[in-house]
């Protein structure tokens, strides 16, 4: 009868052991959770930034980029061919590809595109009111960027023109509006 006794005594302080163990580690994870996670040396929660750019042939408008402590999104702008229609009414091939240089150094390519038509041309007027966007974890170099680091920002765009002639153009990129949160 007192060993029955020792073995239930034994078992429910096994049991309340886990309960509080369990208990804590709820707690811990919910207060990790809850609490947010925020950028580095700035203290803020988020940041966006709106770029837009024009070079001879084309325009960027709203090119967007948002940064929290995790991760980066890029994209969601708009290109728009403002030369002579004529001139790439009969292309059958485009792309694009976005830089940044961190630091002022060796341009990185984070979101490119590229389109091609085999059998007839394609509508670059149409195709490009919406550029595409990219999301990721966030690097050491994209937390350190700074608006003017942004501002040194870049886009490639090539076309095959009406002659058949492969065209570039540098277009560069300017930060118009920056939102954050500290919140």
């Amino acid at each position: 009868m007192v060993r029955r006794w020792y073995i239930k005594r034994w078992y429910i302080i096994v049991i309340l052991i886990l309960l509080v163990s369990n208990g804590a580690t709820l707690g811990f994870l919910m207060q990790k959770l809850s609490s947010t996670a925020k950028l580095p040396e700035i203290e803020k929660k988020w940041e966006a930034f709106t770029l837009n750019g024009q070079s001879r042939h084309w325009q960027v408008e709203d090119f967007k980029i948002i940064r929290t402590a995790s991760s980066i999104f890029r994209g969601n702008g708009s290109l728009k061919y403002i030369g002579s229609l004529d001139e790439v009414e009969a292309t059958d091939y485009f792309g694009y590809a976005f830089f940044e240089q961190p630091d002022g150094g060796k341009p990185k390519p984070v979101l490119s595109h590229a389109e091609t038509s085999s059998g007839g041309s394609m509508d670059i007027s149409n195709a490009l009111r919406h550029l595409g966007s990219i999301q990721g974890a966030i690097t050491d170099w994209e937390l350190a960027e700074t608006r003017e680091d942004l501002s040194q920002s870049y886009m490639e765009v090539s076309w095959k023109d009406a002659e058949g002639m492969i065209r570039e153009e540098h277009i560069p990129m300017s930060v118009t509006e920056a939102y954050s949160s500290m919140e």
